[in-house]
């Protein structure tokens, strides 16, 4: 490598870059787009933690299967989240565990759905 080749390197290294993303409709207000992080489960990258959406909800999970495809959401509670349900591998349990989820000593992540209570009406 060249020593100009070099400076190219640290320069863009020290580069600041932008993580976030404004989306505007109006072209007045915006909306920030925030990615989440990534964190090694049982694969490099398979877990993508996620803080609320519109301050609804709670920090949760997206845990990827060795295929890329989307196995099971789970809350910092250890609740299901999105409507998943399953049982999570243990290397992806422990790296949760070791952020601080609370996830069972099962490994199983239930969802439960609330049937709707009938509505008291008073005249």
């Amino acid at each position: 490598m060249r020593i100009r080749d070099l400076e190219d390197a640290i320069e863009k290294a020290l580069t600041p870059f932008i993580e976030d993303i404004v989306i505007t409709k109006d072209g007045i207000s915006g909306q920030l787009l925030e990615e989440g992080k990534w964190i090694k489960g049982r694969f490099e990258k398979n877990i993508r933690i996620d803080q609320p959406t519109h301050g609804v909800g709670q920090t949760h999970a997206h845990v990827y299967g060795r295929k890329g495809d989307e196995h099971v959401v789970v809350n910092v509670d250890g609740s299901a989240s999105h409507k998943s349900k399953g049982r999570l591998h243990d290397k992806d349990a422990d790296a949760l565990r070791e952020i601080g989820f609370n996830i069972p000593n099962d490994n199983i992540v239930e969802c439960e759905q609330i049937e709707a209570l009938p509505s008291l009406l008073l005249g």
